[in-house]
């Protein structure tokens, strides 16, 4: 016989529900097997059957297919019947096969998962499927049992609340893995609970539990094991004992203890805070449900004043509206706010907080309101702003701003100790006393003074209050100038008092020398009738004194720059002052629509008069010109000396270009055509006269010059005269001037364009940048080398127009390059004559503003002249500083280099020159080393970055980054390019 016997049922008589009983027997003796279905066929059922002689053969068969029933041997060739058990584990009914007197392994079986056993001497047809369909049966209870049982143990496992059940005398029953864990019981717990958790089972809680049990009722109360979580507990009683549960509430407990912190500190802190709720952020804004003691001392509002209200009655006219939008995004994206802005009290007076908002969240994590913490720093902003309006001051004093301007800062920094007093500034001039600057003066005794005549007073005749402080040097108070014995300016008590105004404060601006009267006086005004308060009279005193430095400061400064704008030996305007003219009557004509000519006036033959007479003579013979000039122009036009023998005319017009020409001529004829006595000698002396018109041939000052300077050379190689200004002869004519024209036009051409060298990180020879440099492509002179037309720009001033275009493709081409690579900085060439525009701060900001570029990404590179000629350089280069940009030193070392300006400005970098990497090979020991490393000690001690230009050899480029050079430049590493051949890494 096989190990695998399968026996083919053969037909049989249905049973009354028509099922086929399917029968695995596992049983070596074949006899047995034939035996068992037998019996099974004549029991009057369909029966089908399967026959397995091993325990081998039995595991494998269930593992492929589940019969109904497995009648199964106990002793098998290979294991026992239990062993089968222990290995198949089969999902169906099990009978066992037992001999008589085999109980102990009928219960062995039973225990193993057999649901019957049958004793093979007893069977019977009837009996064997008797007990065959009763195993089925008792096995499908026993599963759909256990199934029931784990799915309640799973569900009541699944919870987050612990779940007990106890009988009547408190013994364990039941417990899920939550109440396990909360209790911090063991994972087999036993029945006896109390010994596991006494502290469950004693005081109040077991009361609480037997109260429960008595009478019947649901019972709830707190619990906290020891170094456990707080418990929240509920007792239901039931028939057979109690059901507990059990709930985590440690959270819950530990927020509202900080709820109370929270409240207590809300309530005790020094901050104002308030909490409104979380919506509507527009429209109307949020509601306030909260606001502490703090916060009605600071504002005034009682609870009852704002709660239910917005928060938004706390602004006002002067609260900023870019803090309000900012603040309004950040509540949109529900995210804190930090902020400083002005607020304003019940009482309407102006307060500046520091305002700390942020999101409170619910348990779910949505937003439900806002907490707010306000704290009053109105002192530190007053203190900060009258710091930095000392500062402006001080700034404006040095950039020599006109005397108004500063009176006028003067005033507001007054104002800042004083709060909502009037303050006035009279300055001083001879013998009259004019008002000059008003801060807070928003009533009509100081908007109509002027029209009213008492803005002006005589002190010669004058008995008033400002008139007796000037002569006797003290300040004098008024406390009510109503009082009799007050007397005051012409109409002044009339105005002031129709104003409501009634104190009057006066106090002189000293000068420094005893024997001069008081630079001015400023006085102050107030609504109510008082004495100053001695801080307020101390804060008068002591800004005084500082309005008396800075005013001697700005007139002398005014009566430098009034010497500074008229030629000494004629008397005639210099070029500074002539500009000033030309851009005046520039922006007039633009209004007017007057007519306007720009001449430029040379002396013929007048080196050879300088050098036969002597310079005396040919000073002699300017300082005729000039009157003769004065006197045979009309009293509209302005002439002025620009330096040498050369002379500068604005002449409006109104008729035809024609007419104007002939008689500008006729007006040069009668000018030179007698002779001048210089030295007892007659000298005849002729000139050449360029003329622009505006707007043809340009419409700022420097476009129109340089086309009346071409003009008047024309005028010298046709022998003298009058010449107009033509653009196409310009472009024909050889030379310098030929080469200026075509340079005046090369920016309108589009001739100019920038190349760009990188400039690499020493040691990690990582790109940083590029230095932008200005490259001319003339149309028929191919490419022209900086150095010719840059110096011919200088000087004939288009430099500024072509330092204006450089810096702002430069910043354009930088623009486009962040896109990829936000890291690369870019370098730009300042000229000295650059810096004598007081325009150039506002073009660099405008051009970063224009193309979105931080100033930290733009180099300006300026030379020592700079600092050397540039007399306000220091004020320009930190008004730069401010933009964020950087500043280099170019070429250092090439000229004086020194330290002083490396100390006073506010430099940022230098650039070594290439000069100095002549005959470096690497050699530590070298004099062009050592300087070079002395430099690089020098700026590196200094916090200056350190730029070498002109690298050329590996062994220079080792050597500056062996010395702690910063960014490497040159020819070695790459050459000038156009923006499109530029390399940037991927």
């Amino acid at each position: 016989m096989t190990d695998l016997q399968r026996v083919t049922p053969l037909p049989a008589a249905s049973g009354p529900a028509g099922r086929t009983l399917r029968i695995l027997i596992v049983e070596d003796s074949e006899e047995d097997a034939w035996t068992y279905q037998h019996l099974l066929r004549r029991a009057a059922v369909q029966v089908q059957c399967e026959v397995v002689v091993t325990g081998a053969a039995a595991v494998e068969a269930l593992r492929c297919e589940l019969p109904d029933c497995v009648l199964l041997d106990f002793n098998l060739p290979d294991m026992t019947g239990l062993e089968v058990l222990a290995e198949a584990r089969p999902a169906c009914a099990v009978v066992m096969l037992t001999g008589v007197g085999d109980e102990q392994i009928a219960v062995q079986a039973m225990n193993a998962g057999a649901q019957d056993y049958v004793v093979k001497s007893s069977l019977s047809a009837p009996g064997l499927l008797r007990d065959l369909e009763r195993a089925v049966e008792k096995y499908r209870l026993q599963r759909e049992l256990t199934v029931s049982r784990e799915r309640m143990q799973a569900a009541l496992g699944s919870v987050d609340d612990g779940l007990l059940s106890l009988d009547r005398d408190l013994n364990l029953l039941y417990l899920n893995p939550a109440a396990r864990c909360l209790l911090q019981l063991p994972d087999a717990p036993h029945a006896d609970l109390g010994a596991q958790t006494p502290w469950m089972f004693s005081g109040a809680f077991l009361d609480v539990m037997r109260a429960a049990l008595h009478g019947g009722e649901r019972r709830s109360t707190e619990l906290r094991a020891p170094q456990g979580p707080w418990l929240d507990v509920r007792l239901y009683p039931g028939p057979g004992g109690l059901t507990v549960t059990l709930r985590d509430v440690t959270q819950r407990r530990q927020e509202e203890e900080r709820l109370r912190l929270l409240e207590s500190v809300a309530v005790n802190a020094r901050e104002a805070v308030v909490i409104s709720e979380a919506e509507p952020v527009t429209g109307e804004g949020p509601r306030v449900v909260y606001v502490n003691e703090a916060f009605t001392r600071m504002t005034g509002y009682a609870p009852e004043d704002i709660i239910g209200r917005t928060p938004r009655i706390l602004q006002g006219p002067a609260s900023d509206r870019a803090v309000l939008d900012r603040i309004r995004a950040n509540l949109l994206s529900w995210t804190p706010v930090d902020e400083i802005i002005q607020n304003y009290s019940k009482d309407g007076t102006p307060i500046w907080v520091h305002l700390s908002i942020v999101p409170v969240p619910d348990a779910r994590g949505w937003f439900t309101h806002w907490v707010s913490v306000q704290r009053d720093v109105t002192e530190d902003v007053q203190r900060e702003r009258r710091d930095r309006t000392r500062r402006e001051l001080l700034e404006m004093a040095a950039a020599g701003r006109p005397v108004e301007d500063l009176l006028d800062g003067l005033c507001r920094l007054i104002r800042l100790d004083l709060g909502n007093l009037i303050v006035t500034a009279w300055l001083r001039d001879g013998h009259l006393l004019t008002l000059r600057a008003s801060v807070n003066s928003d009533v009509d005794a100081i908007r109509s003074s002027e029209q009213q005549g008492i803005a002006q007073v005589d002190l010669r005749s004058d008995e008033g209050v400002s008139a007796t402080v000037i002569r006797t040097r003290q300040p004098v108070i008024v406390d009510d100038i109503r009082s009799g014995h007050v007397t005051l300016h012409r109409g002044a008590r009339e105005a002031l008092l129709a104003s409501g105004l009634h104190a009057m404060w006066t106090l002189p601006v000293l000068s420094s020398r005893a024997d001069e009267p008081p630079l001015g006086v400023f006085t102050v005004f107030s609504h109510e009738p008082r004495m100053p308060a001695p801080p307020e009279l101390a804060a008068l005193q002591d800004l005084t004194g500082l309005a008396s430095l800075l005013i001697e400061r700005a007139l002398a400064q005014t009566r430098m720059q009034r010497l500074a704008m008229y030629d000494s030996l004629t008397g005639l305007p210099n070029r500074a002052l002539y500009l000033e003219y030309l851009t005046q009557a520039l922006n007039r004509s633009g209004h007017t629509g007057e007519r306007l000519a720009v001449g430029l006036l040379d002396l013929n033959r007048f080196k050879v008069i300088n050098d036969t007479l002597g310079h005396s003579a040919g000073d002699e013979l300017l300082a005729q010109v000039a009157q003769r000039l004065r006197s045979s122009f009309r009293p509209s036009d302005v002439i002025a000396r620009m330096g040498g023998d050369e002379f500068t005319l604005i002449l409006p017009f109104s008729s035809e270009k024609g007419v104007f020409r002939s008689g500008i001529e006729q007006l040069l004829n009668t000018c030179f055509q007698t002779p001048f006595q210089v030295k007892e000698q007659e000298l005849f002396v002729t000139a050449s006269l360029g003329v622009a018109f505006a707007p043809e041939h340009g419409t700022d000052a420097e476009t129109l010059l340089s086309a009346a300077d071409l003009a008047m050379y024309r005028a010298k190689r046709t022998g003298g005269g009058v010449a107009e200004f033509d653009p196409a002869a310009a472009a024909l004519q050889p030379g310098r001037v030929s080469l200026e024209t075509d340079l005046y036009h090369a920016l309108e051409r589009n001739e100019l364009e920038l190349h760009y060298q990188p400039l690499f990180r020493a040691g990690t020879r990582e790109l940083l940048g590029a230095e932008a440099l200005c490259r001319w492509r003339h149309p028929r002179l191919g490419m022209i080398p900086p150095a010719e037309f840059i110096p011919l720009a200088e000087n004939s001033g288009l430099i500024l127009p072509i330092g204006a275009w450089v810096l702002n493709e430069a910043c354009r081409q930088l623009a486009q390059w962040h896109v990829q690579h936000p890291q690369l900085q870019v370098g730009v060439n300042l000229s000295p004559r650059q810096f004598w525009n007081p325009h150039l701060v506002q073009s660099v900001r405008e051009a970063l503003e224009r193309h979105a570029l931080p100033g930290s990404c733009v180099v300006l590179e300026i030379t020592e002249s700079v600092l050397m000629n540039v007399p306000d350089a220091e004020v320009t280069l930190r008004r730069l500083r401010d933009l964020g940009v950087r500043l280099s030193l170019d070429d250092f070392g090439t000229g004086y280099s020194s330290l002083s300006y490396l100390n006073r400005f506010p430099l940022t970098a230098l650039k070594i020159d290439r000069s100095f990497l002549n005959g470096v090979t690497g050699d530590l020991s070298g004099t062009p080393e050592k300087v070079i490393q002395a430099v690089m000690l020098l700026a590196h001690a200094l916090d200056l970055q350190v730029t070498t230009e002109g690298i050329e050899t590996s062994e220079q480029a080792a050597f500056i980054e062996e010395v702690g050079g910063d960014i490497l430049q040159g020819y070695l590493l790459g050459r000038p390019v156009p923006a499109e051949q530029f390399w940037l890494p991927d």
